[in-house]
């Protein structure tokens, strides 16, 4: 049997708020003392309930106004294989994808123990901001064995999913993967593109790709807004 605190239960209770009347993105929550009458809570309690919707992304706070529905976050599985373009568009969003960067690079020693090459190997160096709503919200990289995809400049990576391309063009059926997920800061050129300010933490993705020949065919890295993006089992 699960038990739940009493923290959670008021999580829960401003969870069902929130949806039973139909509060959306940025507005306002009713007062502390608000809340209080309509949970019948104390304000300490009140507020440990207001903390996990805060840590799980669902409001925000503002100084001196009070509490606001946050923007819904995208949610990631953790153990699925999914790529982010899939996550955005399952949840009814509107993606788009600019590609920054695409062009050819001799392996360096890092990527080498990554993508098990040798040093000098070529690869592709893809690297696109994704935008969801207009707002620019991950920052993905892609290194690929230049054998598997050749001319890969040649082709449409705003508006064509890598792994699309891949199968479309070079009969490459992706088929799993593994991921590592942790928490890096914006260094200034991520800083600029993803709209944050340098120092920012954020969500940092590396990922391996395998396709149904277990041959490893991507290495990634996804830099992504804390606030915008969620794992779920």
């Amino acid at each position: 049997m699960k038990i739940l605190t009493l923290n959670i239960i008021i999580a829960n209770e401003l969870k069902n708020m929130i949806e039973q009347e139909h509060l959306k993105e940025g507005d306002k929550l009713p007062s502390e003392r608000e809340l209080c009458e309509k949970l019948n809570v104390q304000r300490l309690t009140l507020r440990s309930g207001l903390r996990i919707l805060l840590q799980e992304g669902i409001i925000v706070s503002k100084q001196r106004s009070g509490y606001f529905v946050n923007k819904p976050r995208i949610e990631k599985s953790v153990f699925r294989f999914e790529s982010t373009s899939e996550a955005i568009i399952g949840q009814g969003l509107k993606m788009e994808v600019r590609t920054l960067h695409v062009g050819k690079k001799e392996i360096d020693k890092r990527l080498s123990s990554k993508l098990k090459l040798p040093l000098g190997t070529e690869i592709y160096f893809l690297q696109r901001l994704r935008l969801v709503e207009n707002e620019p919200v991950s920052l993905d990289t892609d290194y690929i064995p230049a054998i598997y995809v050749p001319n890969l400049e040649q082709h449409d990576t705003d508006h064509h999913p890598l792994y699309e391309i891949m199968a479309t063009n070079y009969g490459i059926q992706v088929d799993h993967g593994e991921q590592e997920i942790l928490v890096c800061e914006a260094d200034d050129f991520t800083a600029e593109v993803l709209k944050v300010e340098p120092g920012t933490r954020m969500v940092y993705q590396q990922g391996l790709t395998y396709d149904i020949n277990d041959r490893l065919i991507e290495y990634s890295e996804i830099i992504m807004k804390m606030d915008r993006f969620v794992y779920v089992n």
